[in-house]
């Protein structure tokens, strides 16, 4: 019963036949408290994640070292809007500020991980959140300051191929999760190196945003289609940055790569990504991309 919505299960039983009646309402309320089971401990993570994402914004605010030492995870990685990357070390022996940390944050819950958002006009906070024995644990603070004005998409003409990172990249996954996941992302890159909007849109959530530097605005899996038809039809293509070094974290149901990659002729920057395992195939749940200045 697995993706199947109680009530559904309650119709299609209930309704069709009269002598369906009894098993279709069993079902339903099987179903009913499964999924009632299921949305409580979404809202239980969900609940705990804030208040741990809170305990940290404070603990930095305050300066209180000990607060932010027992939520920061062992692989913790800090990245400010103007790319610097700060290890866990690093950021315990002098807190870094925290931007937008007045408002109100925004958090989805993925099983063992979850991702906070704190957005503000052009400052785009991200933060994701790995569940340890131990309770929810920082693994990733990160920021992006968005463009005043959208700058013009990187392309070329339609000639070469896509070697790095559409074949080749200079990094070796290591368990299954993270080479599916490599596999996925790999089309992802080849697809938009071809204009494939076909191919790319199974690769994307339908919750996908792509956060960078070079744009004013966020974008979404809609938006990144649109993007896609626009250039095959001006007889363009994209040019997929190539990727330099990258860490990856496999949660599970969920993995993330923390990447440097650069653009030709342009400057290097970070680009977070996740995904998530979802009816047999990875999805990229977002980009975060930090240019490094």
């Amino acid at each position: 019963m697995r993706g199947v919505a109680p009530l559904e299960i309650f119709n299609v039983k209930y309704f069709s036949h009269r002598g369906w009646r009894a098993i279709g309402l069993g079902l339903c309320v099987v179903a009913m408290l499964t999924g009632a089971g299921s949305t409580a401990i979404a809202a239980g993570d969900s609940e705990a994640v804030l208040q741990s994402d809170q305990a940290l914004v404070r603990a930095m605010g305050s300066g209180e070292r000990g607060g932010a030492d027992r939520l920061l995870d062992a692989g913790f990685t800090w990245i400010s809007s103007e790319g610097k990357l700060q290890t866990r070390a690093q950021v315990l022996e002098n807190l870094p500020g925290v931007a937008n940390a007045g408002m109100e944050a925004e958090v989805r819950v993925y099983r063992g991980s979850a991702v906070v958002r704190a957005n503000r006009g052009r400052v785009q906070v991200l933060r994701v959140w790995v569940k340890r024995p131990a309770g929810w644990r920082a693994l990733l603070y990160q920021e992006v300051t968005l463009a005043v004005k959208s700058e013009p998409a990187s392309s070329a003409a339609d000639s070469g191929e896509c070697e790095n990172p559409c074949k080749t990249i200079p990094f070796q996954p290591e368990t299954e999760g993270e080479k599916a996941v490599i596999r996925s992302w790999q089309g992802v890159m080849a697809a938009m190196a071809r204009n494939d909007a076909e191919t790319y849109a199974p690769l994307i959530a339908e919750e996908f945003t792509a956060t960078d530097t070079h744009h004013d605005r966020a974008l979404t899996k809609i938006d990144r289609i649109a993007q896609i038809n626009k250039q095959k039809q001006n007889g363009a293509r994209s040019v997929p940055p190539a990727l330099i070094s990258a860490r990856m974290f496999d949660f599970g149901e969920t993995a993330m790569m923390i990447a440097k990659e650069q653009r030709p002729n342009a400057k290097a920057y970070y680009n977070t990504r996740m995904w998530v395992e979802r009816d047999g195939r990875w999805q990229m749940l977002f980009s975060f991309n930090t240019r490094i200045e």
